[in-house]
This record gives C-alpha cells, sequence and structure tokens, in this order.
C-alpha cells in the first residue's frame, strides 16, 4: 500500500510527548540564545508590514531565500472592506490572539486599519468571521495621572503601526510604544514609556467585543493579576455565555496596584462584578527603566489552568520578550515552509499571507496539561494529543478541511478528534461551535461535509473512526434530541420523505422565525445535498454500505427546479424553495433571503452549488451547450475575456453583497468553487478567464481578499487555486485543476514532497493549460484523486497565455476527462483512483497510454515558450540549500529547538 495508506493506518502514539521547560532551562537559554533572538528580530523588523507596505522585491526575494517565511506575511491584509482581519499577534492554531482593537461592528469586528487609533489590546480574536465576538482582557497603556477606566480611542501616530506574523508594533500618540508577541497560550506585551511617575497599564475585564458578563480580577501579588471574564453572544445565535482565566505577571512589581468598578478607582486589590465596568490598574515608574514586559497566560478551565500555561510556555520567572519575538518568529518560519513557492516578489507576499491566514483556526481549547472545556461545560483531559475548538463549518468544509489535511495531517487528526469530542460531550455534531458553546448560526448540515472531507483524505484516526462514522450517519439521517446544545437536521423525518426541506418564511410566526433550516430552506436543501453525497463518496472509499443511499440523496437538489420560471438571458428554469405543501416559491431573482429562503445567495448563484451532480446540473439546463451558454452568461465572460483579469460589473462587487446581483459572487462560500464547472464541459480554460479576475482581488493591501475569509476558507481557496489544484466536490477526493499562478513550487504534503512547475505562469491575467503531467505521465484529464497528489511526486504544467488559442486547446476537452458526477451512477466514477489509472492498485498508477488521463493522444508537457524546463518537478530534485539559508539555519539551530519545545508542546499520553 502507498504511503497515504500507510499514514492512514498508524496510531497516534507514534508522538514523541514534549516536556514543559523549566524556568531555569528557559532562563539558561534565553541567554544562549541572545544573538539568535536579535538576528530573527533583525530579519523581522526589516520585513514587518506596514498598512500601506512598501517591502522592496529585493528584500522579499532575500526573505524567502532565506526561509524566513514569517517576514512574507502582511497581517494587515483583510483589516478593511469587511475582511474582518486582526493585525495581532499569534502562533499557528494559537490559543491566544493578541491585537489592538477599535471597533466592534459587523461590517469590522474588532479592528479597523482606516481608524489610526485603539482602544488597547485584547487576547482573543476570531480570524475574519462575520459577527464580533471574543476580546477578553484588554489592555491600555496611559501616562495619564487617571488610569483608562472605559474604552477610549488613542491616536496612533502615524508611521509606527507595523506587524508581522507573530508581532505587531504602534506608537501611540501618548508616545508609549506597544510591542506584541505570543506563544501558543500567552500573550507577552512589550511598552515604551516615557520617563514619567505615572506610566500605567489598565486591565479592563468589563467590556470585550461582544457581550461580557460577570467578570473578576484580583491582584495576587505586586506583580501578577489574576481573574476571568464571562463571554458569549454570536451572530445573535445563542446567548450562552462560556467563562475566560487569565493569569498576568509582569517583569518587575507595580509601584501602586489598584482596582475599579464602574469607572471608579479604588485601593481594593480585588475586584468582581455580575456585569459592567470591572478592572485592574498597574502603575510603573519608568523614569529609570522605560520598559514594562507582561505575560498573560489564557485558559477556558480554570486559574490555575491559565497560570500553568504561562509558566510552561514562558517559566515561572518569564522569558524576554526578544526571545519569545523569535520564538514565534521561528515557528513561522517552520509551519509555512510547508510550501515554498516562486513568484514575483508580490505573489509571495500575497500567497504567504494567505497560507498564514489559512492556518490561524480552528483555534487550541487545551491547556499544557490536556484539560479542556467541552460543549458541555464540563471540564475533561485530551490525553496525549491537543483539542481545538471554534468550528465555521459551513465555511470551512469547503477548503480548509482538505487543505489542513494535506499540509498538516497531524492537526488535522487532533481538530478531527476534537470534533469527536464535541459529539460525545455537547451531544450532537455541532454546526457552528464558538469555543465551548455551540451558536447553531448557518443553515444545512456542514458537519457532514467536513467529516467526509477528512474520511477521504485519511485524517481520521483508525481508533476512533467506526464511532465517527456511526456518528456522522445518525446525524444525518435522524433529528437531534429535543431540549439538546445542537440543531442538527431538525427536518430529517420530513426531509427523507419528501426530498427537500420545507420553506417557511421568517416574516411570519413559526418556524421560518426559530430555525435557521427552515427559512433558509431552498439554500439549506441545496447543502443538505452536497452533505449526502460527501457521505455517500466517502463511502464509497471505504466500502461503507450506505454509499448508494447517500449518494443518491445527492440528488435531492434536483426537487428545487422549477423549470417554468423565466430568466434574465432569455433562460428558463431555476432553483425555487419548496412549500411543505410542495408548491415552489417562485420570487424575483434577486429576491432577499427573506423571500427567497436562500441564505447569502440569489438562487441565480445557489443553482450551480451540485458540483457533485454535474450531469444533473447540465440536463436540467438543457444539455451541456445550455449549461455552457448559461455559465458564459453568470460570469459575464465577453467582459472577462475583454478585459483580462478585471471583475466584471456583472459580478457581485463584494463577499457580503449577497442579494444585489444575480452574477458571480467571488467573495462567499456557497459560490467559491464555480470557476470549475467549465472543467465538467470540456471548456476548461475558461476557467483560468474566472480565476484571474477572482485572484486579483486578494491585494497585499489592507482591503485584500474579497469579504471576510470565514475562519480560513477564503485564504485556503486561495491557497489551493495558486498552486493549481482545488478541492471542488467534498469527500470525494477530487482535486480539479487549473493554470497555477506560481512558477514553481515545492509542497510538503504529509511525509511527502509534491513539486509543481508551470514555467510561463501568468499572476494577473489567465494562462491556460496546454499540458499536464503528473509523475512523469502525460495527463489529459481535467481532476486527480487526492490520494495520488497526497502521497508526493510532480506535476508539469504547460502554459500558455495566448487566449486568441485558448478556445483550440485539446487539454481536458475529452468526455473521459471531464469532471465526474460522483452522485450519478453513470458517471463511472472510482474514489481513490485517478483518470487512467488501474481500479485494482488503489490509483498509484498516474496514467496509462491510451486511456483517459493517459499518454496517448497527449500533448507533451512542457513550458510555454519552447523553452527546456521544469527539470526539479519532473525529476524530484532538492533545491539547492541557499548560502543564506545556511547560515540562518546554523544560527537558528538552537531556536528552532526551543521553539518546537516552548510553543508546540504536547502533553504526554498517559
Amino acid at each position: 500500500m502507498g504511503q497515504r495508506q500507510e499514514r492512514r493506518s498508524r496510531q497516534r502514539g507514534r508522538r514523541v510527548p514534549r516536556r514543559a521547560v523549566t524556568r531555569r532551562t528557559s532562563t539558561t537559554l534565553a541567554a544562549g540564545l541572545t544573538a539568535v533572538g536579535l538576528a530573527v528580530s533583525g530579519i523581522a523588523g526589516a520585513g514587518a508590514a506596514s498598512a500601506a507596505p512598501a517591502t522592496a522585491p529585493g528584500d522579499i526575494a532575500s526573505a524567502a531565500a532565506a526561509g524566513d517565511y514569517a517576514s512574507l506575511v502582511n497581517p494587515f491584509v483583510g483589516t478593511e472592506d469587511e475582511g474582518n482581519a486582526y493585525p495581532g499577534a499569534t502562533l499557528p492554531f494559537g490559543m491566544v490572539q493578541l491585537s489592538p482593537d477599535n471597533t466592534n461592528t459587523y461590517g469590522s469586528t474588532s479592528y479597523s486599519n482606516e481608524a489610526g487609533q485603539v482602544w488597547g489590546f485584547s487576547h482573543r480574536h476570531v480570524n475574519s468571521a462575520g459577527c464580533p465576538a471574543a476580546g477578553e482582557v484588554l489592555v491600555t497603556p496611559s501616562t495619564a495621572s487617571d488610569p483608562i477606566t472605559d474604552r477610549q480611542f488613542i491616536p496612533i501616530t502615524p508611521g509606527t503601526e507595523s506587524a508581522e506574523a507573530g508581532y505587531y508594533t504602534a506608537t501611540l500618540d501618548s508616545g508609549v510604544t506597544a510591542e506584541l508577541t505570543a506563544t501558543e497560550r500567552t500573550g507577552v506585551h512589550r511598552y515604551t514609556f516615557p520617563a514619567t511617575t505615572t506610566a500605567n497599564l489598565s486591565f479592563n475585564v468589563g467590556q470585550t467585543l461582544r457581550d461580557a458578563g460577570a467578570s473578576s480580577i484580583a491582584w495576587v501579588d505586586d506583580h501578577t493579576l489574576e481573574g476571568w471574564v464571562d463571554n458569549g453572544g454570536f451572530c445573535g445565535g445563542t446567548d450562552r455565555k462560556e467563562r475566560v482565566f487569565f493569569s498576568a505577571t509582569f517583569d518587575r512589581p507595580a509601584a501602586v496596584q489598584e482596582t475599579w468598578q464602574g469607572g471608579t478607582v479604588q485601593p481594593a486589590l480585588s475586584s468582581e462584578v455580575a456585569s459592567g465596568s470591572n478592572g485592574a490598574v498597574a502603575v510603573f515608574d519608568t523614569t529609570a527603566d522605560q520598559t514594562v514586559e507582561v505575560e498573560v497566560g489564557v485558559s477556558f478551565v480554570d486559574v490555575d489552568g491559565a497560570r500553568a500555561n504561562r509558566v510552561a510556555e514562558l517559566g515561572a520567572e518569564g522569558t524576554p520578550f526578544d526571545d519569545v519575538r523569535a520564538f514565534a518568529h521561528e515557528a513561522w518560519n517552520e509551519q509555512l515552509s510547508v510550501a515554498q513557492v516562486e513568484a514575483s516578489a508580490d505573489a509571495q507576499r500575497i500567497f504567504y499571507t494567505q497560507l498564514y491566514k489559512s492556518l490561524l483556526s480552528p483555534t487550541i481549547g487545551s491547556d499544557v496539561d490536556g484539560r479542556y472545556r467541552g460543549q458541555d461545560g464540563q471540564i475533561h483531559t485530551a490525553d496525549g494529543w491537543t483539542y481545538h475548538q471554534t468550528f465555521s463549518l459551513w465555511d470551512t468544509y469547503r477548503t480548509q478541511a482538505a487543505l489542513h489535511a494535506l499540509l498538516v495531517p497531524d492537526t488535522a487528526e487532533d481538530i478531527v478528534r476534537s470534533m469527536l469530542q464535541q459529539r460525545v460531550e455537547g451531544g450532537w455534531l455541532p454546526r457552528w461551535s464558538l469555543g465551548s458553546i455551540e451558536t447553531n448560526i448557518m443553515a444545512g448540515d456542514p458537519v457532514s461535509a467536513w467529516l467526509a472531507e477528512n474520511f477521504a483524505y485519511g485524517t481520521v484516526p483508525a481508533d476512533i473512526s467506526d464511532e465517527l462514522w456511526g456518528y456522522l450517519v445518525e446525524n444525518a439521517t435522524t433529528a437531534p434530541p429535543e431540549g439538546g446544545l445542537g440543531n442538527g437536521r431538525l427536518s430529517a423525518e420530513y426531509y427523507l420523505a419528501n426530498g427537500h426541506i420545507p420553506y417557511y418564511s421568517e416574516n411570519d410566526p413559526g418556524l421560518g422565525q426559530q430555525y435557521e433550516e427552515y427559512r433558509h430552506g431552498g439554500s439549506a436543501t441545496m447543502e443538505f445535498s452536497v452533505s449526502d453525497a460527501a457521505i455517500g463518496a466517502a463511502a464509497t472509499r471505504l466500502g461503507k454500505p450506505e454509499a448508494a443511499e447517500f449518494l443518491q440523496r445527492g440528488r435531492n437538489w434536483q426537487n428545487l427546479w422549477n423549470p417554468a420560471v423565466e430568466l434574465s438571458g432569455g433562460f428558463t428554469g431555476i432553483v425555487n424553495a419548496v412549500r411543505p405543501d410542495g408548491s415552489f416559491v417562485p420570487v424575483d431573482e434577486n429576491a432577499q433571503v427573506q423571500e427567497s429562503g436562500f441564505h447569502e445567495g440569489t438562487q441565480w448563484q445557489y443553482q450551480w452549488m451540485a458540483g457533485q451532480d454535474f450531469s444533473g446540473l447540465q440536463e436540467k439546463m438543457g444539455g451541456t451547450e445550455g449549461f455552457l451558454d448559461r455559465l458564459d452568461y453568470y460570469f459575464d465572460l465577453p467582459a472577462l475575456q475583454a478585459q483580462p483579469g478585471v471583475s466584471p460589473e456583472h459580478w457581485a462587487a463584494g463577499g457580503s453583497d449577497y442579494y444585489s446581483s444575480i452574477g458571480y459572487n467571488p467573495g462567499n462560500e456557497p459560490t467559491i468553487m464555480n470557476p470549475w464547472l467549465y472543467s465538467s464541459a470540456g471548456e476548461p480554460w475558461k476557467v483560468n478567464d474566472v480565476l484571474a479576475a477572482n485572484l486579483n482581488r486578494f491585494p497585499d493591501t489592507p482591503g485584500g481578499g474579497v469579504g471576510n475569509d470565514d475562519l480560513g476558507t477564503m485564504s485556503s481557496w486561495y491557497v489551493f487555486a495558486t498552486l493549481g489544484f482545488e478541492p471542488i466536490v467534498p469527500g470525494s477526493g477530487i482535486l480539479a485543476f487549473n493554470a497555477p499562478r506560481v512558477q514553481a513550487a515545492t509542497v510538503r504534503v504529509g511525509d511527502s514532497t509534491l513539486t509543481i512547475s508551470a514555467p510561463g505562469a501568468t499572476e494577473s491575467t489567465p494562462s491556460y493549460i496546454r499540458s499536464l503531467s503528473v509523475d512523469g505521465v502525460d495527463h489529459t484529464a481535467t481532476w486527480a484523486d487526492v490520494d495520488q497528489l497526497a502521497d508526493g511526486g510532480s506535476l508539469v504544467f504547460g502554459l500558455t497565455s495566448d487566449a486568441a488559442a485558448a478556445p483550440t486547446l485539446t487539454w481536458g476537452t475529452a468526455v473521459a476527462d471531464r469532471l465526474p458526477s460522483v452522485a450519478d451512477p453513470a458517471s463511472g466514477w472510482v474514489p481513490g483512483v485517478s483518470p487512467g489509472a488501474d481500479p485494482g492498485d488503489g490509483g498509484a498508477d498516474p496514467g496509462t497510454p491510451g486511456t483517459p488521463g493517459g499518454g496517448a493522444g497527449a500533448a507533451p508537457a512542457a513550458p510555454a515558450d519552447g523553452t527546456a524546463g521544469g527539470q526539479l518537478a519532473a525529476t524530484g530534485a532538492e533545491p539547492v540549500l541557499p548560502l543564506q539559508l545556511a547560515a540562518l539555519a546554523l544560527l537558528l539551530g538552537g531556536a528552532a529547538v526551543v521553539a518546537r519545545v516552548l510553543l508546540r508542546r504536547r502533553p504526554a499520553r498517559r
């Protein structure tokens, strides 16, 4: 069996437990790594992004050559135009996200780059969600004699704000310079004050980015503050709150220790309130020593856990800020090195920024001792693995699940284990869980597609596979018990009997006002169909008896097709929501969700969300030609071809511009796989016309991206598309090809390496695939199975940028080379087998001459300019280690070890 199958069968016990680092060890290593810390900080400082980055291309090239990927990340990307990103410091999947706050609206959930001011710096944030959340323990520096006891804006000195992966800094108009870095569970601050006797830091636990409740704070001694805050509320989905605990220590005693309630400062050393204003202040004399460092451990379990997290990661006496920053920098370099790309300086910066965003969530929820708070509100222990939480499943099942499975499979397995525990402890599989709270927002059944994707990609550990599969089938066939935390499929009985979810208007009292599933009956039916097909596809791969039943249910979307509707462009027929009596709900093409039953999109956009059933789509739309004509109209292909790389006016303006256009919405999840529809109908070159314009909407600016990232969904989409393939049908393992946006890439997939060569790839205008070879064998099919790429190997693309010649290209146009319909038994799709492979070998053979995807009739894979190229990808040779990287490796050798020990520690398996 191949490496992929071998990895699936290995048990988690193989991992070497990492011990906690004592303060003695930490102090010794910190002293010995002073030079390393300065070296890393020097690199970081040179490449840190400002809000309007002006990093020279030469600096970017040098950083990439030296393996300094962290300095290429621009955390300010996505902090405007409803991107809802935070620019602060965190580690891969870190529990702590220490970042500036200056807003908490739905359009700007924690930080606006254009504001030029801050309230302070809080310790938890959610990566680019559509609603504000978290923001616990707001620290605000001041030099005023009266400390700040309420959120108030403090201007940032222009030109002083910058950030990179794991680090943020800004100078405030008070003359205080703030610097932030982090370990996994601890936020680390450094404040440089003017010389004054009134330098102070306020800890505000009474206000968060959402709905703070009760809070408590207390001085343990003259340099330690501890407490907790109850916080909750998210997108109107729930009133439940969870308690966040913290333990903060200063690098020197505070000259004055006080607390406040209701804005009134008091000499009391502790303060607890049921709600409202609450906090503490620490005053320092900075006339001789102007810097104050603070380490704040966080836990969802208790104060002891927060303290233990801080001490285990930074030592009982603390670790100097610069050393922690160096550790964070190295941790991100290690994580981002999973992909090394050859592209322009701008393209590299955008790529690594999006890769960074894809690796922020789901976040760590367990303490260093393995304890975590489950969905039942009780304390549990992750024994030998790390618990993760906050699942934006309606979004992430489409792209991020697959990216994590390929690039960080060990983490992906921990995340899957966490999902099992959410079911065991919460009583039902979640839909959108925020920490230990099930919010039940969004419609459909995204957890089924998410789990099916993990089964397909082999990231479900063998010891929990049967149990988790049982829960998956249970979730998709029965309604949850009354009074439970999760809504699941409330309409399960009706849906199984009728093949659709009944639509109830949210304008009328009843089910429509109570549950998203019913008021979004149209789009939820589309989602159920995707999830059912995903289960069926995964079941087929695993040899499960439920396969045929679920694949058939993957065609239930067809029950929404109303052939009588007349549309713009002269087309007829579209998906409509269906009432309980079986009648359609025909509405205007641009109808809002309150009328249409389609959530965050029009019927024009949702009609395409049936990638599991391409053949059914084409049949409903009048055959392949009618399908292509409608698709060209939807994308406004003439405008795309007239101005390559430019989004047509026909498209939706932004990710959350849901109902103003019947055209393509490039930034919202239901439509992000639309470009590859062309590959199901024999015109794969058009995929790249659409992608060029869409990918151009991700510039290296605060407004970069299309709407919010939804905890890594859009960034994962970008990473895949840039590399030249995308997971388009959940649970199937199908990876659809497109022209890469980089000249070459080396990608670490599990224990193997995938090399990609694409000479002549363009970055702002379309390039088109003339030929493709997979592991040295010509490949004419528009897709491959994940098992072929997950074991490493090579992809060599032959490209052309000649748009006039694109329609004459033959690659991928044959019927046998088109994307298959996994829900259609007649499609011939076989999971685990790439086109042209022998079904008996599990997909190991990438192609056989004379078969679809094989060598006969396939154009040779060669660079677009006709010159020799792609030798690295074709031969699998390792790239030459640059002298800069060799020198840095020697310098950072010790830092890398410390970073792994301090920042990526796992509790020992007991």
